[in-house]
């Protein structure tokens, strides 16, 4: 439980600086606005550049293992969207960032030192393979949603501006581009890369501190209603869909609980994000993912004690 506390208190730390900056004056719903802008625009994109183009794309995937992971984070994202749209009956773009709410894993700030941590060495090969593709799989079906299924029901935009602005979207464009530079082999270096590196290190406390901004203006105890179903979906459903599906696959040990445990962790920030950038559904997605985050710190002492004793 500690291990799981030391993690998590840094995370809930960025987001009550924002919550308590804004409730102090400090800052404002501008400054969210900045913040948000910033991380969407910049630091993703050039987090998920720099990643594609320097990471070690494997001859051969581990497809058993991503079919397990991925097959129920598809289902999450279709059972957030399913959710939105037929029991809380939000409009079509909003399903977008309800299924990331439902499906995005917080893998970077918790996943990563809580597997490294628990398993030791023998994470790292199904770790860094599903963290490597969550982004590249997961952001263009939530992007989708929002410019072109959600855009059919505005008449005044034809569909091929809702097709242009999906490829010229600035995570679709920096995947595509990050695959590009390493297949050729035209990595960033020297100058270009330090930039990157700065840039993409900016993307996690940035896109906390402007959710506490977020929160701050908010009830953050009511309108439960509205996050229940996102929450079952991600905290519970998901890693017992990814176990069931490892043990139905027979995956090794090592490679299974280091799923499990991904899957067990809470919504990711960028579902946050990708409801500040289109101004759909921030306050549904900021309780997300704060009551997610704190639900992750029972859901994985339980896991962790499980395959700790297997």
């Amino acid at each position: 439980m500690s291990l799981v506390l030391a993690v998590i208190a840094p995370v809930f730390g960025a987001v009550g600086l924002g919550f308590v900056l804004l409730r102090a004056g400090i800052f404002d719903s501008g400054t969210s606005d900045g913040l948000a802008k910033f991380v969407y625009y910049v630091a993703i994109p050039a987090l998920l550049f720099r990643s594609l183009a320097r990471a070690d794309l494997p001859d051969t995937l581990p497809w058993d293992l991503l079919i397990a992971f991925y097959v129920p984070s598809f289902a999450m994202f279709l059972g957030g969207a399913l959710v939105a749209r037929y029991r809380l009956g939000w409009d079509r773009a909003s399903m977008g960032v309800a299924g990331m709410g439902a499906c995005y894993s917080n893998m970077v700030m918790l996943g990563l030192p809580l597997a490294t941590t628990a398993f030791g060495p023998s994470a790292a090969v199904p770790l860094f393979s599903i963290l490597a593709i969550q982004s590249s799989l997961l952001f263009p079906p939530a992007t989708y949603c929002i410019e072109v299924y959600g855009a059919h029901g505005d008449t005044k935009r034809p569909w091929y501006h809702s097709k242009g602005r999906l490829l010229l979207n600035p995570v679709i464009f920096s995947l595509a581009l990050g695959i590009a530079a390493n297949l050729s082999g035209n990595v960033p270096v020297g100058v270009l890369d330090s930039l990157l590196e700065r840039l993409a290190q900016a993307a996690p406390g940035c896109a906390l501190v402007s959710l506490g901004i977020s929160l701050g203006q908010y009830r953050v105890s009511g309108g439960l209603r509205e996050v229940s179903g996102f929450l079952i979906l991600k905290n519970f459903l998901h890693p017992l869909l990814v176990w069931g599906l490892c043990l139905a696959l027979t995956l090794p040990l090592e490679w299974t609980r280091v799923a499990v445990l991904l899957a067990a962790m809470p919504s990711g920030v960028n579902a946050y994000v990708f409801a500040k950038r289109y101004g759909l559904r921030e306050e549904a997605m900021s309780k997300t993912i704060v009551l997610s985050t704190a639900l992750t710190t029972l859901v994985t002492a339980v896991v962790l004690h499980f395959f700790l004793h297997q």
